[in-house]
This record gives C-alpha cells, structure tokens and sequence, in this order.
C-alpha cells in the first residue's frame, strides 16, 4: 500500500536525525517569583515543578468538563477536554524526545496550553469575544492569566516565562519566530493530536458525514489515528533538520497535513447544533444581575455542565451557583479585583 510505503520511508529517514536541533534546547527557565514558602522542596528543574503545579491545579481539573468535539458526551470514549490535554502531551514528548529538546518544557507547555478554555468548547469562546466585542478574547490568553491571577486564590502558579509563553502562543495567531523550539513543538502537537483524534471521534463515535476528499487524504495518512499521527511526526522530524529548528509547513506532506485542517475546519461547524445565544445569554445576564464580578470572567471560569445547568433552570438564584465549579471560587474573585481577559500578563 502507497501509504505504508511512505511511512516506512519517512520514519526510516526520520531516525537518521534524532536529536538533531539539540543544540536549540531550553534548559532554564524564569519566574516572576523565586521561590514560594508553600514549596519547601527545592525543585532543580523548573519545567517540573511547573508541570507538577499545572496538573494540581483547579483550572486543569476542570477540562474535564469541558469540551473537545463533542459537549457533554455520552460515549464514554468520545474525547473531553483533558483527554485531548494528555494526548498532547503524548505527541509533543516524543517529539521532543526525538529533536533533543527539553522534554519537561514541553510538557509542561502540553499540559497547560487550554486551561485556558471556556465553556462550550471553540464555539462558546468565538460567542464570548463577540459578546465582550474584543477579537483578542481567545483561550491562548485566557490561559496565561488563569495561571497567574486566578490560581491559589489569586496568588498564580507562579510559572516560569518559558512555560507561560508557550501556552500563550500554541494557537492562533500568536506565533512568534522567537518563540523557543519547546513551543514550537507544542504547537505543531496540537494540531496533530486534535486533527486526526477529533476525525476518530467524528466518524467512528459520532458517525458525521464525512466529505470524500477529507477520507481519501486522511487515508493518505494511514489506516488508523495512531499511524496517521506516526507519520506526520516523522515528517516533522525531516523537515525540522532540514530546516534546523521545529518546522513542519513545506514538504508535500505538511501542506497535505495543511489541507486537513482546513478540510476539518468545515466539519466542525456541522457537529452540533447548539442555540448558544439560549444557552449562554441567559446565564451571563444571570451573573450580571448577582454582581459577583465579571460575568465574563465568572463564566469561563466555569464547566460545560454548570452553564448547561444554570442555563435549565426556570428560576435561577444564587443558591443554584452553589451547585457549580464557581462556588469554590467565588470567596477570593471579589480581591482579586479587575481584570483584562485579553492580557496574558507576561511583560515581566
């Protein structure tokens, strides 16, 4: 088969540059703060202690609830939040693992890179920047901020520059030339993980039409998402030695890799069907009407199933805020005091 042979080719090829951009590793990191009294435990690798303090964070847990294609779904295997989360993390390991980058930059990078995500997935986030009316409203800054205004009741993660940029710049337009390798990385894990893992969800679990001309180029890829996947890794790792950092835009394959994405771009809009102006509307002006702070920020802060539930209820009242992921937050946001979701806070 054409497609096995290319992936033997590729793979073959791509074990002759193994570590190859080692020279590029990012091996210190920089943080707002030195140390925290609340970790006695000196860690000496700083993209540890991040990754540890990302994924004992509130915002973390709650990409669970959250969602990936699909909200609220019923099949158990139909991917949530986190789970695309930790199949990041998967991806952009081995691939930093294999270009002899920082493997725990990554990861952490991996981990973090959607805590950032509202409610409803990227068609609640698209909804809320034009409600708030500011293009700039996206989870890649929402993130950042989460992270270091919003954790530890207001006192952040206290992550190092490093780890927050690159959560910052994994999506959009946020890419920089500058940007470390460990990033670069990230971003072109995410796209793997949630191209070809969402097109499983999509026809196997969901069984959406599918346009043929995104099945016969998805089938150039391979027969199932983990080959798929192997294939445009090894891919990456051509192209990255030949171009001597992280790249994955101009060989045949990244601009079939291209064309993917843009042909799964326009199946997304037809996955669902969802009144998000029922939907959200009615809970913003709810969270207006308790003057508890930015409904804006109060809302993202928020899961799939609380909006869901506040949005059903016939009488809301504040009793009912009880029951969602805000409660526990609600005692220090008032503290915390303004603040600007279109600002990373990074220009320390």
């Amino acid at each position: 088969m054409l497609s096995e042979c290319i992936h033997d080719e590729t793979t073959a090829e791509a074990n002759q540059h193994i570590g190859c951009l080692s020279h590029l590793r990012t091996d210190k990191g920089r943080r707002i703060r030195d140390h925290s009294p609340e970790e006695p435990i000196l860690i000496p690798n700083d993209f540890i202690s991040d990754r540890s303090r990302i994924t004992s964070s509130k915002a973390y847990r709650l990409m669970a609830l959250k969602t990936q294609v699909l909200t609220e779904p019923g099949n158990p295997f139909i991917r949530t939040r986190l789970a695309h989360v930790l199949e990041v993390d998967a991806i952009s390991n081995i691939l930093a693992n294999a270009l002899g980058l920082n493997d725990h930059l990554v990861s952490a990078i991996a981990h973090g890179h959607d805590i950032g995500h509202v409610p409803l997935g990227h068609p609640g986030e698209h909804f809320l920047a034009k409600h708030i009316g500011r293009k700039e409203f996206c989870h890649e800054i929402l993130g950042p901020l989460v992270a270091q205004k919003i954790e530890r009741k207001g006192q952040g993660l206290n992550l190092t520059w490093e780890t927050l940029d690159g959560m910052m710049r994994h999506s959009g337009n946020t890419a920089r030339p500058e940007m470390t390798q460990e990033a670069w990385v990230v971003r072109y894990g995410d796209k793997f993980a949630y191209i070809f893992a969402d097109y499983s969800d999509l026809s196997k679990r969901m069984k959406c039409p599918i346009p043929a001309e995104l099945t016969e180029l998805m089938n150039k890829f391979g027969i199932s998402q983990r080959s798929r996947t192997s294939l445009a890794m090894a891919g990456l790792i051509v192209e990255s030695a030949e171009m001597k950092r992280v790249s994955f835009e101009h060989s045949e394959l990244a601009k079939n890799f291209a064309r993917l994405r843009e042909l799964m771009m326009g199946v997304y809009v037809h996955v669902t069907e969802q009144s998000l102006g029922g939907i959200i509307e009615p809970v913003l002006k709810f969270l207006e009407t308790l003057n508890l702070g930015d409904p804006y920020l109060l809302f993202a802060l928020m899961t799939d199933k609380d909006v869901i539930y506040l949005a059903n209820k016939s009488n809301r009242n504040f009793t009912h805020l009880q029951d969602t992921a805000l409660a526990e937050r609600l005692p220090y946001l008032e503290s915390i005091g303004k603040l600007d979701l279109c600002n990373p806070y990074l220009d320390w």
